[in-house]
């Protein structure tokens, strides 16, 4: 039997490591940044995307994979099995999905292919991503790594302070006036995934609010599978609130790592946050 193969794009960040052991295909999303347009991961890494935003004056913004990087993709695959699980960041946050589903038909008839809206980014669909081929290397059936898709995509959680609220004005998620005043005051937004959209929840002012309140956000789990600690260059947030967690959870796994350039493009570079993910 041909072994099931699995597809994302580059919005899960997942390491190198794991894409080659778990033998994870990743289709590199697309950055703008100032008057160019980087494919993610692979034109653009990450630090270089890091030290890009200090000399652009315009925010950056995440697009895409290109159509022909898909129909690659599925087509080399197809050559391999033909059954294939393409796992995709939020199509309320990227229009990858329906890019994806155009490659798909090329196929039609040929190789199984089955496109999954994550309803998240980042950790959050790498994780779903790790489950889904972790299954696939054990043997499941296609039916059975598609059943465990959906039932993971409903139990992860994203919950994220962002300290540079230009991006989240840009978006409309916050005003001009909520933006000015809360630049002025210090005022850190909590942003939440649901339902595929970030949405600003709360707001703090303290650091000790922020790490209180990310600590609370993740004990509100009973079940907890794993935890993702990002930030970029907030360390002192992060390492304080790793400090917690790892007394508070000594038998989940915490991953911690930056986060990837597409939830940048969301949420700036300065924010810190956690995805959770519960048992189902």
């Amino acid at each position: 039997m041909k072994k099931i193969r699995i597809v994302t794009d580059s919005g899960a960040h997942l390491t190198q490591q794991e894409q080659a052991s778990l033998d994870i295909s990743v289709v590199p999303l697309r950055l703008r940044l100032g008057r160019k347009t980087y494919k993610e991961g692979t034109e653009l890494k990450n630090d270089a995307y890091y030290n890009r935003l200090q000399t652009i004056k315009t925010l950056p913004t995440s697009h895409p994979a290109v159509l022909q990087d898909f129909i690659d993709t599925y087509h080399r695959l197809s050559q391999e099995t033909d059954e294939i699980l393409s796992i995709h960041t939020s199509s309320k946050l990227n229009d990858t999905i329906s890019v994806a589903r155009t490659a798909a038909a090329t196929l039609r008839g040929h190789t199984r292919i089955t496109i999954f809206d994550s309803e998240t980014l980042d950790r959050g669909l790498g994780m779903v991503v790790k489950c889904a081929a972790e299954a696939a290397q054990e043997g499941a059936s296609y039916n059975e790594v598609s059943r465990l898709v959906r039932g993971i995509i409903p139990s992860i959680f994203l919950s994220f302070f962002v300290n540079d609220l230009s991006y989240l004005n840009r978006d409309g998620r916050i005003s001009n006036s909520q933006t000015l005043l809360g630049t002025m005051l210090g005022i850190k937004p909590l942003v939440e995934i649901r339902e595929g959209s970030l949405i600003v929840m709360e707001k703090v002012r303290e650091q000790i609010d922020l790490i209180e309140k990310l600590y609370g956000f993740i004990n509100e789990f009973a079940y907890l599978k794993e935890i993702a600690l990002l930030q970029h260059n907030n360390n002192q947030d992060a390492t304080l609130l790793l400090e917690q967690l790892e007394a508070a959870y000594p038998d989940v796994p915490i991953f911690t790592d930056r986060y990837g350039p597409t939830l940048a493009s969301f949420v700036g570079p300065s924010a810190v946050g956690v995805v959770v993910r519960e048992e189902f």
